[in-house]
């Protein structure tokens, strides 16, 4: 007596591989670790900002950010030269929507952060005011890296939106938009004997491509003012900056040591560049 086995392969619904398939995906995005991704904030800003320390995961999780500058010899980003205190995120989406929002916990704003975004909308970023040590302006590059800064810093920014890339222009452009206005207060700087050298705003306009910003002084002997870019766009350079610096009449004299060291004199004034 001989036994005939069936060999048939068993094959399953196309709709039962598919579903396993997003399952498996859902997990894999439910659980996406924070670091994997730290490196991004680090290269869009070219080392200027980082992740310190994530942990957690995109969807909720803490960090601290640091303040630093590209490696000359290429490679990582070098040890920051300032960073914040921890702060916390947690983010809740609607599968209708494809739209999440994303909540801020951190001591130094002055109420929690809402960001809201999600696939084919702008991030959006709801207006705010934040308290930081003026140290973290050391990773911002010259003048700052030189100074050293001493002083009170805000900042505060009107509702900011970032539209993602779709291929239209004009309409990227037309849906980023945002104020922000960083505020330097009677800033001190241990390598110069004046104090206060004076009081500072740098003001950014938001657009697609590039936000560009002003440095203007508000009072006191040292006169800085410049502009520049910040790319966040496809093959954009990152940080862009000339401006110059300059010591009113009474004070030329005290300023002279510290104006050479900010950057190449022109004349009357001293071009700074990063």
């Amino acid at each position: 007596m001989k036994l005939l086995l069936d060999r048939a392969t068993v094959r399953l619904p196309r709709w039962l591989y598919l579903a396993i398939a997003l399952l498996c995906l859902g997990v894999v995005l439910m659980q996406f670790p924070v670091r994997w991704i730290s490196s991004i904030l680090g290269e869009q800003t070219a080392c200027r900002v980082v992740l310190q320390e994530p942990m957690g995961t995109i969807w909720q999780g803490s960090a601290a950010l640091g303040f630093s500058e590209s490696n000359a010899m290429g490679g990582a980003c070098k040890p920051p030269l300032a960073q914040t205190e921890r702060f916390q995120w947690k983010t809740s989406c609607q599968i209708t929507g494809l739209s999440c929002t994303t909540e801020v916990q951190f001591s130094a704003l002055e109420k929690p952060q809402i960001a809201q975004w999600g696939w084919g909308q702008p991030l959006s970023l709801f207006g705010n005011e934040i308290t930081l040590p003026t140290t973290i302006l050391e990773g911002l590059g010259n003048p700052w890296s030189t100074l050293r800064p001493r002083g009170s810093l805000s900042a505060r920014w009107t509702d900011l939106k970032w539209a993602w890339s779709t291929g239209n222009p004009g309409s990227e452009t037309a849906n980023s938009s945002g104020i922000i206005r960083i505020t330097i207060t009677n800033l001190t700087s241990p390598i110069s004997p004046v104090a206060p050298l004076g009081s500072y705003e740098i003001q950014a306009n938001v657009a697609q491509n590039a936000s560009t910003w002003v440095l203007s002084t508000s009072s006191g002997p040292l006169l800085l003012k410049g502009e520049g870019t910040i790319g966040h766009g496809p093959g954009s350079k990152g940080l862009q900056f000339t401006g110059e610096a300059a010591a009113a009449p009474e004070a030329e004299d005290a300023l002279v040591g510290l104006l050479s060291l900010l950057g190449k004199r022109e004349g009357s004034s001293y071009r700074l560049k990063l």
